[in-house]
């Protein structure tokens, strides 16, 4: 248990058990931590937030980003909100819509084979600053990232347990929207976790990290993505510079628009195709989908007219004149 230092200190223990009383994987511990010590360092007394409290916690900082912002304000607002459910009368602050202007890198056909070529040269030599388990299993798990969609944080979590050889499929426990997931892998990338696990996971048991370093903890995601740096480095892919890509992430963007391709070019009707790439990525809901429908229009002209075509409803005209 978190702890907390105000004298909101049991009630956010009661709101974090709240949460979770209705199944959900409150995991907000962190981010009341920052809460409560504003609670803490201006001295309040009393319970029930304040129309000035919520203003003073509402100031953008020094070199805040507006998203950050948006966020904090989003965590006072549901906990004023619970406040009031339980008869502490608390000014609720409006959420601020944040809408991000970030284009994810779409990684062409030919890059991704350069970025796998880069990652085993890589593998082939020695480094510094990276343990020699990190820079052996790279070029596995930059082809399992883009071979399944899943997220760098999810694939550092997987266990043994998780990753089953026979059926080729793999588990995806506690991810991003608090949803488990199951993800077949073709049968080329079965392989090759098929021959990492021989040589790296006999006796094993089941609850051990699947890609793990020698002392037996998980590899680190970010010793993979400053691999991942020096490996579109060695490829010949520009790097735009600090939160504008190509990121490690991206690989999962870059798999979503490829697939997306893939179907339309196979014929498949995408009125049934986007709801299975969606669970398949583990969106909650098609509208983060949506998205890689308009990035693959970028890529491959053709796609997002055959969407429309089959689910105008889905994807609607816009009018810009309007």
């Amino acid at each position: 248990m978190m702890p907390y230092h105000s004298i909101y200190a049991p009630i956010l223990n009661q709101y974090i058990a709240f949460k979770r009383s209705y199944g959900l994987k409150f995991k907000m511990e962190y981010a009341l931590k920052e809460l409560d010590d504003f609670f803490f360092v201006t001295g309040a007394s009393t319970i029930g937030v304040t129309r000035e409290q919520a203003e003073l916690w509402g100031k953008q900082r020094p070199n805040e980003a507006d998203s950050n912002l948006s966020q904090r304000i989003q965590h006072l607002n549901g906990f004023a909100r619970y406040l009031n459910d339980v008869g502490y009368p608390s000014f609720v602050p409006q959420p601020i819509k944040f809408h991000s202007t970030f284009i994810p890198r779409i990684l062409t056909h030919e890059e991704i084979a350069r970025l796998f070529k880069a990652s085993d040269d890589r593998s082939s030599r020695k480094g510094t600053g990276i343990s020699s388990s990190h820079i052996l299993l790279f070029p596995i798990t930059i082809r399992l990232l883009y071979a399944t969609g899943m997220r760098a944080g999810e694939l550092v979590r997987l266990t043994v347990g998780d990753v089953n050889l026979q059926d080729g499929t793999i588990l995806i426990r506690e991810s991003k929207n608090g949803r488990d997931r199951l993800v077949p892998v073709s049968d080329s990338m079965l392989a090759i976790l098929r021959g990492y696990s021989v040589r790296h996971n006999v006796g094993a048991n089941a609850t051990m990290p699947f890609f793990r370093r020698r002392d037996g903890k998980p590899c680190s995601r970010n010793s993979l993505y400053v691999l991942f740096r020096e490996c579109i480095e060695l490829a010949g892919i520009h790097h735009e510079g600090r939160g504008k890509g190509p990121r490690m992430h991206d690989v999962r963007h870059t798999a979503a628009v490829h697939s997306m391709a893939a179907m339309a070019d196979a014929g498949l009707d995408l009125y049934y195709g986007l709801p299975l790439l969606s669970k398949y990525l583990g969106h909650c809901s098609l509208k983060s989908t949506e998205t890689y429908v308009r990035l693959s229009e970028e890529m491959f002209p053709g796609v997002l007219t055959e969407a429309n075509s089959i689910a105008p409803s889905v994807f609607p005209e816009v009018n810009h004149a309007q």
